[in-house]
């Protein structure tokens, strides 16, 4: 029954890491969302050598596990470029970087998921090539990229703990410090579970409904 009182005088800085888990899951969803809308709409430009160029930047960064981006952007970046990021912002542009390859991916699939007939029909009509993207490819596109978005999203939020590798306070750092000082590790584990599945469970249930409607 000791142990109790100690789970509960945890609780609140298990939340604080919770909050900065949040806020890289926030900032790096951002980010990487804008950026990847903009590289996947970069890969049917006109320009064959750009839609090269920005294929194969997605293409590497995709095939690169989360972790070594992290250790690439805190520990290789100071030795490559001379900028030392502290590890929060650190953790912020390596999952953002993921996050930008891979919503530029769903980008691209669900673009060309519209039939090409729409395409010429609106050309056909007057419109040129990035108002045909703009009002007519794009806007049917994005009902179809929602259900993987959101798959990216929360796989996005559950890599999050992969932060704490290079020091980034967050949910799973702060859940290694407080088993560090008492020894109840199977306890606190089970708690960083629960609170990774409150916030994780709700997108989920988002990309089922979202999935459900566009069918």
């Amino acid at each position: 029954m000791s142990e109790i009182p100690t789970i509960v005088d945890a609780l609140p800085y298990l939340l604080i890491g919770t909050v900065y888990t949040v806020a890289i899951a926030v900032f790096a969803i951002f980010f990487g969302t804008i950026f990847g809308v903009i590289a996947g709409l970069l890969r049917f430009a006109p320009s064959l050598m750009l839609r090269r160029v920005v294929g194969w930047i997605v293409e590497f960064v995709r095939a690169i596990p989360m972790l070594l981006l992290l250790f690439f952007v805190f520990f290789a970046l100071p030795l490559v470029v001379c900028i030392a990021l502290a590890a929060f912002p650190a953790a912020v542009l390596a999952i953002s970087l993921w996050m930008m390859a891979n919503t530029s991916e769903v980008v691209r699939g669900g673009i060309q998921s519209i039939p090409y007939g729409q395409t010429e029909a609106a050309r056909s009509t007057g419109l040129s090539s990035v108002q045909v993207m703009r009002y007519v490819v794009f806007p049917q596109a994005i009902r179809r990229m929602l259900p993987s978005y959101v798959g990216i999203c929360i796989q996005l939020t559950k890599d999050t703990s992969l932060a704490a590798i290079i020091g980034a306070f967050e949910l799973t750092r702060a859940t290694q410090e407080t088993i560090a000082r008492t020894y109840l590790s199977l306890e606190f584990y089970l708690i960083a579970a629960a609170i990774y599945f409150c916030i994780c469970f709700p997108l989920s249930s988002l990309g089922r409904k979202l999935e459900a409607r566009l069918q």
